[in-house]
């Protein structure tokens, strides 16, 4: 999945910059630019730039502001410092009981380990109570990350199971950062440069955000969806909604948020949580639930599927759901061989007339018509109701939170990169974290670790004015910068401006291009990854 070189962040040769340096005493920001930036970027050397709410109030901030194009700027903030008290740490356990958690510490104790025992208060947002989320059980307060992976070894060899290893600074409490962020924004004006992208234009396959911006033909772009590998058959494949010039390439993770970008210049981009309604019709009348588009069958990765899936049909996240009856249709976006197997395989025209009715699944289909594979139920539907020389017709459509039709993908053009969790409604911080499916019902960890400590995050957000920010803010770099978590994430997008914001793609998927080059430090020691897609400049 991933690319072995690594890019060194630069500023782009050529385009004027302008640094603007927020003092700890004051709120006021005070200019120092190059004189050939000034005219370029007067907006950003306003005064009464507003920190980001990171840390203690009186960290050192500084902004850089570049002229990327006409109505596109690219600002990259540095703020805070260094805390010479953070140190690693190996988490053992969060356990929602506190008796457990203490007999845990005490199997530790006698151990040889000295374990700390300690409260977890927050939780997801959408599940409001008064109890502790959980206990928290860790040990070790090391220097540096090989002597924290010995410690890991000590612990697995006395019998424990160690979830995690920690840099405290990233816990989401460390009050001194330090922080670099980076921001895209795209006035209203000029928000029809953005588009959603699929990595080389089709399914399977990937491309770094570079490749992707340079094959494009693009200023700048940041990295988009949560996508698929390899274990879930279908590598590149977008893991939730993705909409590309009008056409629906793949089924909504249901309920969770996406960013929608109208073509039409008078509708306003927006941050919505969107669900596909994905139907097949015979002409002898029998219906049924088309599954999803351009993946295996079977293999829903995110969850949130509908028609029987196991374990869950909510939107279960880094969860692989299966269904063993299945309809997939395979769309002029997949590039192959489709996934061969037991089942049945049937090529329709864009008439929906059946050409070809195939005993297996697999093989490819020719251009201008799509295939339809089903298994289990789903083959048994396509054998009687998909006969050579019949008419299925198949309907795509995406709806809003409250059911009603968003577009007709075989109608307007719009582009949607699914995301999750929203973290901004209406300029309030609103992350339905639950809903989405970052909470795992059986273990509290997975919410703690994923939501409330920091990651590297690649958020996007709506203006009041309608105009876009995209934001990548690196991580799990000690003393570099310390990621966010969701709640930070949020602060962070309302500060900049946003009124509606959603958490993208993150960790190791962060990246953000300017002007043909990798401007963050992606978290992998490998360098930049492969992805689905991307929201590209042009």
């Amino acid at each position: 999945m991933k690319i072995r070189r690594m890019r060194r962040p630069v500023l782009t040769a050529g385009l004027a910059a302008l640094t603007l340096v927020l003092p700890a005493t004051g709120l006021h920001a005070q200019a120092a630019a190059r004189s050939a930036a000034r005219s370029t970027v007067q907006s950003a050397a306003q005064p009464a730039v507003q920190r980001l709410p990171l840390g203690d109030a009186n960290l050192p901030e500084t902004r850089t502001t570049t002229q990327v194009a006409p109505g596109v700027t690219w600002t990259r903030i540095k703020r805070g410092r260094p805390d010479a008290r953070d140190h690693w740490t190996i988490e053992v356990a969060l356990l929602k009981d506190e008796s457990a958690a203490r007999s845990l510490a005490a199997r530790l104790d006698d151990a040889g380990f000295e374990p700390v025992v300690s409260r977890v208060d927050e939780r997801p947002q959408d599940l409001p109570s008064k109890k502790p989320w959980g206990w928290r059980v860790r040990v070790g307060e090391l220097a540096d990350q090989e002597s924290a992976a010995r410690l890991v070894k000590d612990l697995r060899a006395a019998g424990f199971r160690p979830t995690h290893t920690y840099f405290t600074g990233e816990d989401g409490t460390g009050r001194t950062g330090p922080w670099v962020v980076d921001v895209l924004r795209v006035s209203a004006a000029q928000r029809n440069r953005v588009q959603v992208r699929q990595s080389l234009d089709r399914v399977p396959g990937g491309e770094t955000l570079a490749d992707i911006v340079k094959h494009m033909g693009g200023i700048a772009g940041i990295n988009g969806s949560y996508g698929s590998d390899e274990e879930d058959g279908t590598f590149g494949d977008v893991a939730g909604l993705s909409v590309v010039g009008g056409k629906l390439v793949s089924e909504a993770v249901q309920g969770t948020s996406a960013l929608v970008l109208p073509s039409d210049r008078r509708a306003r981009p927006s941050v919505q949580q969107l669900s596909t309604n994905l139907r097949l019709r015979s002409a002898d009348g029998a219906q049924r639930e088309l599954d999803g588009l351009n993946r295996s069958p079977g293999k829903i990765r995110n969850c949130g599927g509908t028609g029987g899936d196991v374990p869950t049909e909510r939107p279960r996240h880094d969860v692989l759901c299966t269904d063993d009856s299945e309809v997939i249709q395979y769309t002029d976006f997949f590039y192959g061989p489709t996934h061969a197997g037991d089942g049945v395989a049937v090529v329709i025209d864009k008439n929906g007339k059946v050409l070809e009715v195939r005993d297996r699944r697999g093989g490819t289909f020719p251009s201008g018509t799509t295939l339809l594979a089903g298994t289990g139920d789903g083959a048994d539907w396509l054998r009687a109701h998909a006969r050579k020389g019949q008419v299925v017709n198949v309907t795509a459509t995406v709806l809003d939170r409250n059911g009603r039709l968003l577009t007709d993908t075989a109608g307007r053009a719009m582009d949607v990169a699914s995301g999750g969790p929203q973290l901004l409604r209406n300029g309030r911080v609103d992350i339905p974290a639950d809903t989405e499916g970052f909470n795992y019902p059986d273990d509290p960890g997975f919410f703690d670790y994923f939501s409330t400590h920091r990651h590297p995050r690649s958020l996007a957000g709506v203006t009041d004015d309608g105009s876009l920010l995209f934001v990548a803010v690196d991580g799990r770099r000690p003393g570099y910068s310390s990621g966010l978590s969701f709640r930070e994430s949020a602060e962070v997008m309302r500060s900049l401006g946003a009124v509606n914001a959603l958490n993208l793609d993150g960790g190791g998927s962060t990246t953000m291009v300017v002007g043909g080059r990798l401007i963050n430090r992606p978290s992998d020691n490998t360098g930049p990854r492969l992805m689905a897609n991307a929201l590209i400049i042009h």
